[in-house]
């Protein structure tokens, strides 16, 4: 059977694991927070500290002490009782970001306290912490950033593996599965596991479609400087390349400064030209190149990674043309009235509305005009 159960930190495919050691021995903070996408080694990274510093590691799963009871109560002993093994002991807290804030009111309060009180290191795991109900946790932990492994790495993993267990394979067919997971170590050693038969791995096997978030494709983008992790960034997000564009539109000063980001917003601008010769001339064909600048272009813009944590937000760019229309159509509605009472074009009344306003916020001409509530509250507030 197929494993790989790293024991030693430096096993860990694919992720700058120093940071976790420098905590470990000289810890700023009580506690680390190991955050980044499924499957890129966070919960393994934390058995092979353990193992490789003989610490008794106790694991803990938030998803089953999610309410502020079960957290003092069972979190909260552990990281007040001495080992019963004599060792020195480090708690697991895995996929913290399973605490709700609604349905498990007050364990995020509580979790913040055991840490503040707590005698032992305690990790914390999770796939994305950026709302706003984990701040104050954020503050308490360092922050360490797995992200997606580069394919090229995965494919050596699962080559090491087979070539372990003498599991006869083709390069070729390693590098699809590594490929299609997207940087996605466990799922990987799945789908190698799934096609391995008769000692041999075939053709066939798990092909599952794998679903990227958007935020997991941003960071791959802002973070990767990879062409083939780049170009494939979008490739399963289930949004379109106008919501992606906004997306990057609305993130790019935070992971970008400087002459970089001067580049990146110029990679975006051309990728715009091309969506709107799409649009108008109706060449597809250019989609290609639409998405290519907005993934490739925007990440091999920056010169060098920067560091710290920035929680990606949605664009309010349509919002914003959506209140900017509500209020253009009021005036029309408005203007249109105006123009059927005085006998001039619509248009000129749209157009030199301000000349009007002061005559139209009187309370008779409202009426002759028989402008509704929302109308007229729009002309008291010009």
């Amino acid at each position: 059977m197929i494993k790989h159960n790293p024991e030693k930190l430096n096993e860990i495919v694919g992720q700058d694991t120093k940071k976790i050691l420098l905590w470990l021995e000289s810890p700023r903070k009580k506690a680390l927070l190991i955050h980044g996408p499924t499957g890129t080694g966070k919960t393994s990274a934390v058995y092979a500290l353990a193992d490789d510093k003989n610490l008794e590691l106790l694991e803990l799963n938030s998803s089953d002490l999610r309410n502020k009871e079960k957290i003092k109560n069972i979190i909260g002993i552990a990281s007040q009782q001495q080992s019963l093994f004599g060792k020195n002991k480090l708690i697991l807290i895995d996929e913290v970001d399973g605490i709700s804030g609604r349905y498990d009111y007050g364990g995020l309060a509580e979790l913040n306290k055991v840490i503040d009180k707590t005698k032992y290191p305690i990790i914390l795991t999770a796939n994305d912490v950026s709302d706003s109900k984990f701040t104050t946790l954020r503050k308490k932990c360092e922050l360490v950033e797995f992200v997606h492994v580069d394919y090229l790495k995965i494919f050596e993993l699962l080559k090491t593996i087979c070539e372990r267990d003498k599991v006869k394979f083709d390069e070729k067919k390693l590098k699809n599965i590594a490929r299609k997971n997207n940087g996605d170590v466990r799922a990987s050693l799945l789908d190698l596991r799934a096609s391995i038969v008769d000692g041999k791995v075939s053709e066939e096997g798990d092909d599952r479609e794998y679903v990227r978030e958007i935020n997991e494709a941003l960071k791959l983008v802002f973070k990767s400087k990879d062409v083939n992790v780049l170009l494939n960034a979008f490739s399963n997000v289930d949004e379109d390349l106008d919501e992606i564009l906004l997306w990057l539109d609305e993130n790019l000063d935070k992971e970008y400064s400087g002459n970089d980001l001067l580049k990146a917003y110029e990679m975006l601008s051309r990728a715009d030209v091309f969506r709107g010769r799409i649009i108008k001339r109706q060449h597809h064909r250019f989609l290609v190149y639409q998405s290519a600048l907005m993934s490739a272009g925007v990440g091999l813009s920056k010169s060098e990674k920067r560091e710290g944590y920035f929680p990606y937000r949605r664009s309010t760019r349509i919002l914003k043309m959506w209140i900017a229309k509500n209020r253009n159509s009021k005036r029309k509605s408005i203007a249109e009235k105006l123009a059927r009472k005085t006998y001039f074009s619509t248009r000129k009344a749209y157009k030199e509305f301000d000349n009007y306003v002061k005559f139209l916020k009187d309370e008779k001409v409202a009426s002759e005009l028989e402008l509704d509530d929302d109308e007229i509250k729009y002309v008291e507030d010009f």
